[in-house]
């Protein structure tokens, strides 16, 4: 779990700025952001990850392959290839990504590359760090057809993938977990409707959420999951479509809400709709409707990031496809807006955001005018947590900025804090590094303090310590919930931490 600079929201009047668009791909027969509302991007401190799928039609080489880039804060690197090349009829599509807390990059795609029936997938897995790919493992072996992947990190590194997968003739969510080192049993959720797929997975208090595509009673409606320290709780009904609700999208943030969108159908459009599960409350909110009139909407996706709430969409409102966005700041919702205006075609997005709150979005798009196939696109929205002052700029302008990660959590016992101490104006030439005064606390719920864990000067950079679970009389603290809090000069993080005894 972690938390980014508290005021957070208070500084969007000035502080959100987004790039011009960038063309990442130029692949002759296309390249595609998954379809799933899966996650074909992700991020690790300055560090940007992107998959997609190429089309290939070649004599030996047609099919579709994974494609791996990343951006190491300065540049970005050559495409690679991350499943086999040149098996004809090969397919490899459909990724879904995300990093760990010490760096690791988690790939899993959809692929027949493990079986001479090419009309029969499974599930790979790779991870990445340090240019180095592992060994890719097949997480399924099915009669049938397994597809549309989504996988999910915990703050302990415990991986979490679930995937749609026909067996008996019955689309189902089944679902692996890898616990550091090797990969469980499935699991198997959705067990009494006709039809379930399109899962989407975030994490919640260090546990999974799900949501799903589900059939059960004469229209496709979205259903709701998430596990708890005794297992998974009863799956819950989110929407009330009258002709069908499709392709969810779930986030969390860092309170323990939960956060989903989807495509809803009426007679002559579709439309996006949100729903927030409380934390405090154990309740779902009422359903509200994000996108304006267009005669389609789809593929919506959503990132958290503090107190703020991100929804983007694509929609042809304008007579083609763009993509939209609208946002939430303390459950207040903004007026929506166009983030591209490629007049051609803006399909697809996928969204992330890293600690700092910088957020950046992806697509699928085709250029106006230009009659070739389509690339990925990207732009990034940066917040400044400083307003810019006139003049030059120098180190003693800067202001520090904080995040905590804690794991496990929930934890029984101890949880490693580990955090962030940077500057916005980090990135100007300098020749000796920014320290500050910093002070880390824990609270109970009541806001009475628990144990004071470091108080001193720290370098920016990052760093970590143990707390133990016990007050500052050395005893154990019962089981609840506590609050890590962590100053850094004029600047403060604050994550929650679960004990469980």
């Amino acid at each position: 779990m972690s938390v980014a600079v508290a005021g957070f929201a208070s500084l969007l009047s000035y502080a959100q700025v987004w790039t011009a668009d960038s063309n990442l791909t130029y692949s002759d027969g296309g390249s595609y952001t998954a379809t799933n509302n899966s996650h074909s991007l992700a991020v690790f401190q300055n560090r940007i990850y992107l998959v997609w799928y190429d089309f290939y039609s070649s004599p030996n080489n047609m099919g579709c392959q994974v494609r791996f880039k990343r951006y190491d804060g300065s540049a970005w690197s050559a495409d690679t290839t991350v499943g086999l090349i040149g098996n004809t009829r090969l397919n490899n599509w459909y990724p879904s990504c995300a990093t760990d807390a010490a760096g690791n990059f988690h790939l899993v795609w959809e692929t027949n590359e493990f079986t001479t029936d090419i009309e029969n997938f499974e599930i790979a897995y790779r991870r990445y760090n340090n240019n180095y790919w592992t060994a890719t493992d097949s997480l399924t072996a099915s009669s049938g057809p397994s597809s549309n992947p989504t996988i999910a990190v915990a703050g302990d590194g415990r991986l979490f993938v679930f995937w749609q997968d026909k067996r008996s003739g019955l689309y189902r969510i089944y679902y692996r977990t890898y616990a550091g080192s090797s990969w469980g049993s499935e699991g198997i959720l959705g067990e009494n409707a006709d039809y379930c797929g399109m899962p989407s997975v975030a994490m919640c208090q260090g546990l999974p959420a799900v949501v799903w595509e589900d059939f059960s009673s004469g229209t496709f409606q979205v259903r709701f999951r998430k596990m708890s320290t005794g297992g998974w709780e009863g799956d819950s009904l989110i929407s009330h479509s009258s002709l069908g609700a499709f392709s969810p999208a779930i986030a969390a943030d860092n309170s323990g809400n939960i956060h989903v969108v989807w495509q809803d159908w009426s007679l002559n459009s579709s439309k996006i709709c949100y729903r927030k599960y409380s934390f405090l409350s154990g309740n779902w909110g009422q359903e509200t409707v994000l996108s304006g009139a267009a005669f389609r909407t789809e593929s919506p996706v959503i990132v958290c990031r503090d107190s703020l709430v991100d929804v983007f969409w694509s929609d042809d409102r304008s007579g083609y496809y763009e993509i939209y966005r609208r946002q939430s700041a303390n459950d207040s919702w903004g007026q929506e807006e166009p983030v591209t205006n490629q007049r051609a075609s803006a399909v697809l997005p996928s969204v992330a955001a890293d600690s700092r709150g910088n957020m950046h979005l992806v697509w699928t798009g085709d250029q106006p005018v230009v009659n070739k196939s389509p690339d990925i696109f990207i732009k990034s929205l940066f917040i400044d947590p400083w307003p810019p002052k006139d003049g030059d700029l120098s180190d003693s302008d800067a202001k520090p900025w904080c995040s905590i990660t804690t794991f496990p959590n929930p934890t029984s016992d101890r949880s490693t804090l580990k955090y962030l101490i940077t500057s916005p104006a980090g990135s100007l030439p300098r020749q000796l590094s920014i320290s500050y005064n910093c002070r880390m606390d824990v609270y109970n719920v009541t806001g009475q303090l628990v144990n004071t864990l470091f108080s001193g000067n720290l370098a920016e950079g990052e760093h970590s310590l143990e707390w133990n679970g016990r007050d500052r009389a050395g005893q154990k603290v019962p089981s609840g919930i506590y609050f890590a809090k962590l100053t850094s000069g004029t600047a403060s993080a604050m994550a929650k931490i679960m004990v469980v005894r």
